[in-house]
Protein backbone atom coordinates (compact mmCIF):
# COMPACT_ATOMS: atom_id res chain seq x y z
CA UNK A 1 0.00 0.00 0.00
CA UNK A 2 1.26 3.50 -0.91
CA UNK A 3 2.39 5.54 2.08
CA UNK A 4 2.30 9.38 1.89
CA UNK A 5 5.61 9.68 3.72
CA UNK A 6 7.33 7.81 0.88
CA UNK A 7 6.35 10.57 -1.53
CA UNK A 8 7.63 13.15 0.91
CA UNK A 9 11.03 11.48 1.14
CA UNK A 10 11.28 11.32 -2.64
CA UNK A 11 10.46 14.98 -3.00
CA UNK A 12 13.02 15.92 -0.38
CA UNK A 13 15.72 14.00 -2.20
CA UNK A 14 14.93 15.87 -5.41
CA UNK A 15 14.75 19.33 -3.87
CA UNK A 16 16.81 19.67 -0.68
CA UNK A 17 15.89 23.32 -0.28
CA UNK A 18 12.17 22.62 -0.02
CA UNK A 19 10.13 20.34 2.18
CA UNK A 20 6.82 19.13 0.75
CA UNK A 21 5.90 17.88 4.22
CA UNK A 22 6.36 21.10 6.11
CA UNK A 23 5.80 24.49 4.53
CA UNK A 24 7.77 26.12 7.35
CA UNK A 25 10.90 24.45 5.97
CA UNK A 26 11.18 26.77 2.99
CA UNK A 27 13.94 29.38 2.83
CA UNK A 28 12.18 32.68 3.45
CA UNK A 29 13.29 35.95 1.90
CA UNK A 30 14.75 38.62 4.15
CA UNK A 31 12.45 41.64 4.18
CA UNK A 32 12.36 45.22 5.43
CA UNK A 33 15.50 47.23 6.08
CA UNK A 34 17.63 44.07 6.17
CA UNK A 35 16.81 43.43 2.53
CA UNK A 36 18.48 46.72 1.54
CA UNK A 37 21.87 45.13 2.20
CA UNK A 38 21.22 42.51 -0.48
CA UNK A 39 22.18 42.66 -4.14
CA UNK A 40 20.73 40.57 -6.95
CA UNK A 41 24.22 40.26 -8.47
CA UNK A 42 26.06 38.70 -5.51
CA UNK A 43 25.35 35.04 -4.77
CA UNK A 44 26.35 32.93 -1.77
CA UNK A 45 25.92 29.29 -2.72
CA UNK A 46 26.18 26.33 -0.36
CA UNK A 47 26.02 23.38 -2.77
CA UNK A 48 23.96 21.35 -0.30
CA UNK A 49 21.13 23.91 -0.18
CA UNK A 50 21.67 26.40 -3.00
CA UNK A 51 21.90 30.18 -3.16
CA UNK A 52 21.15 31.64 0.28
CA UNK A 53 21.66 35.29 -0.61
CA UNK A 54 18.97 37.41 1.09
CA UNK A 55 17.35 34.32 2.62
CA UNK A 56 16.73 32.94 6.10
CA UNK A 57 18.09 29.44 6.60
CA UNK A 58 15.51 27.41 8.58
CA UNK A 59 16.44 25.03 11.39
CA UNK A 60 14.46 22.12 9.94
CA UNK A 61 16.10 19.20 8.07
CA UNK A 62 19.28 19.93 10.07
CA UNK A 63 20.05 22.91 7.81
CA UNK A 64 21.48 25.18 10.53
CA UNK A 65 23.23 22.25 12.20
CA UNK A 66 24.84 21.33 8.88
CA UNK A 67 25.71 24.96 8.20
CA UNK A 68 27.60 25.13 11.49
CA UNK A 69 29.16 21.67 11.62
CA UNK A 70 29.20 20.00 8.21
CA UNK A 71 29.21 22.31 5.21
CA UNK A 72 32.38 23.97 4.01
CA UNK A 73 32.68 27.54 2.71
CA UNK A 74 30.13 28.70 0.15
CA UNK A 75 30.78 29.46 -3.48
CA UNK A 76 30.76 33.22 -4.08
CA UNK A 77 29.57 34.43 -7.45
CA UNK A 78 29.43 38.05 -8.66
CA UNK A 79 28.28 38.39 -12.24
CA UNK A 80 29.45 42.01 -12.61
CA UNK A 81 33.02 41.48 -11.43
CA UNK A 82 35.78 42.85 -13.66
CA UNK A 83 37.64 39.75 -14.77
CA UNK A 84 41.11 41.34 -14.76
CA UNK A 85 40.73 42.99 -11.35
CA UNK A 86 41.39 41.70 -7.83
CA UNK A 87 38.81 41.81 -5.05
CA UNK A 88 38.75 41.37 -1.29
CA UNK A 89 36.07 39.11 0.16
CA UNK A 90 34.80 39.68 3.67
CA UNK A 91 32.17 37.77 5.66
CA UNK A 92 31.15 39.12 9.06
CA UNK A 93 28.47 38.76 11.74
CA UNK A 94 27.24 42.18 12.94
CA UNK A 95 25.05 40.52 15.59
CA UNK A 96 27.66 38.99 17.89
CA UNK A 97 26.81 37.82 20.43
CA UNK A 98 23.22 38.95 19.72
CA UNK A 99 21.53 41.63 17.69
CA UNK A 100 20.19 43.28 20.85
CA UNK A 101 23.65 43.35 22.46
CA UNK A 102 26.15 43.38 19.61
CA UNK A 103 29.23 44.20 21.70
CA UNK A 104 31.39 41.84 19.57
CA UNK A 105 29.91 42.98 16.26
CA UNK A 106 31.55 42.39 12.93
CA UNK A 107 32.81 39.02 14.08
CA UNK A 108 35.13 38.01 11.27
CA UNK A 109 34.13 34.73 9.60
CA UNK A 110 36.17 34.97 6.41
CA UNK A 111 38.70 37.40 4.93
CA UNK A 112 40.34 36.76 1.56
CA UNK A 113 42.13 39.42 -0.52
CA UNK A 114 43.50 38.88 -4.05
CA UNK A 115 40.35 37.13 -5.25
CA UNK A 116 40.35 37.05 -9.03
CA UNK A 117 37.44 38.72 -10.79
CA UNK A 118 37.26 35.86 -13.27
CA UNK A 119 36.69 33.41 -10.41
CA UNK A 120 33.82 35.54 -9.11
CA UNK A 121 32.20 35.64 -12.54
CA UNK A 122 32.34 31.88 -13.01
CA UNK A 123 31.70 30.98 -9.38
CA UNK A 124 34.73 28.69 -9.19
CA UNK A 125 36.95 28.12 -6.17
CA UNK A 126 38.45 31.35 -4.92
CA UNK A 127 42.14 31.82 -5.64
CA UNK A 128 43.09 34.31 -2.97
CA UNK A 129 45.39 34.97 -0.04
CA UNK A 130 43.57 33.84 3.10
CA UNK A 131 43.92 36.25 6.02
CA UNK A 132 41.12 34.67 8.03
CA UNK A 133 40.11 31.11 7.21
CA UNK A 134 36.41 30.43 6.76
CA UNK A 135 34.59 29.93 10.07
CA UNK A 136 31.10 28.50 9.72
CA UNK A 137 28.12 30.45 11.09
CA UNK A 138 27.37 29.07 14.55
CA UNK A 139 25.36 31.60 16.56
CA UNK A 140 24.95 30.99 20.30
CA UNK A 141 21.68 29.48 21.50
CA UNK A 142 18.87 31.86 22.41
CA UNK A 143 20.39 34.87 20.62
CA UNK A 144 17.87 35.08 17.77
CA UNK A 145 18.67 35.30 14.10
CA UNK A 146 22.13 36.50 13.11
CA UNK A 147 22.94 38.27 9.86
CA UNK A 148 25.92 36.92 7.95
CA UNK A 149 27.08 39.69 5.68
CA UNK A 150 29.23 39.18 2.61
CA UNK A 151 31.07 42.20 1.22
CA UNK A 152 33.27 42.55 -1.85
CA UNK A 153 35.81 45.35 -2.19
CA UNK A 154 37.77 46.22 -5.32
CA UNK A 155 41.48 46.20 -4.47
CA UNK A 156 43.70 49.04 -5.65
CA UNK A 157 46.43 47.90 -8.09
CA UNK A 158 49.50 46.42 -6.41
CA UNK A 159 47.90 46.63 -2.97
CA UNK A 160 48.40 43.92 -0.38
CA UNK A 161 45.72 44.16 2.34
CA UNK A 162 46.75 42.82 5.72
CA UNK A 163 45.63 42.58 9.33
CA UNK A 164 47.37 44.25 12.24
CA UNK A 165 48.62 42.21 15.16
CA UNK A 166 45.95 43.93 17.22
CA UNK A 167 43.30 42.42 14.91
CA UNK A 168 44.04 38.80 15.87
CA UNK A 169 40.73 38.63 17.72
CA UNK A 170 37.83 37.77 15.42
CA UNK A 171 35.28 39.76 17.41
CA UNK A 172 34.85 43.52 17.84
CA UNK A 173 36.45 44.11 14.46
CA UNK A 174 36.41 47.61 12.96
CA UNK A 175 35.79 46.92 9.27
CA UNK A 176 35.78 50.63 8.38
CA UNK A 177 39.24 51.12 9.90
CA UNK A 178 40.51 48.03 8.10
CA UNK A 179 39.12 49.25 4.76
CA UNK A 180 40.51 52.76 5.22
CA UNK A 181 43.98 51.55 6.21
CA UNK A 182 44.13 49.25 3.18
CA UNK A 183 42.76 51.88 0.75
CA UNK A 184 39.60 49.92 0.00
CA UNK A 185 36.74 51.99 -1.39
CA UNK A 186 33.27 50.57 -1.30
CA UNK A 187 32.28 47.86 -0.80
CA UNK A 188 31.25 47.52 -4.42
CA UNK A 189 28.54 44.97 -3.62
CA UNK A 190 27.05 43.32 -0.52
CA UNK A 191 24.54 40.68 0.47
CA UNK A 192 23.60 38.69 3.54
CA UNK A 193 21.77 35.64 4.79
CA UNK A 194 20.33 34.86 8.21
CA UNK A 195 20.55 31.84 10.49
CA UNK A 196 20.07 30.96 14.11
CA UNK A 197 21.15 28.26 16.54
CA UNK A 198 19.45 24.94 15.63
CA UNK A 199 18.07 24.62 19.17
CA UNK A 200 16.09 27.81 18.65
CA UNK A 201 13.20 26.73 16.45
CA UNK A 202 11.19 29.90 16.05
CA UNK A 203 12.27 32.62 13.66
CA UNK A 204 13.24 35.84 15.35
CA UNK A 205 15.03 39.05 14.41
Amino acid sequence: MFKPWCLCICLLSLAPHFSACDESCTLQHITGDDAKFCSDDLHVVYPEIGDVSCLRIPSCLNYTQSLAKVWGPPVIKYSKAEKDKAYLLMMVDPDAPSRANAIRKYWRHWLVPDVQGQDLITGTSLRGRVLTAYSAPSPPANTGSHRYQVLLYLQPPESSPSLLLTENSLGSWDIDAFASRNRLDGPVVTTQFMAQNPRQKALSN
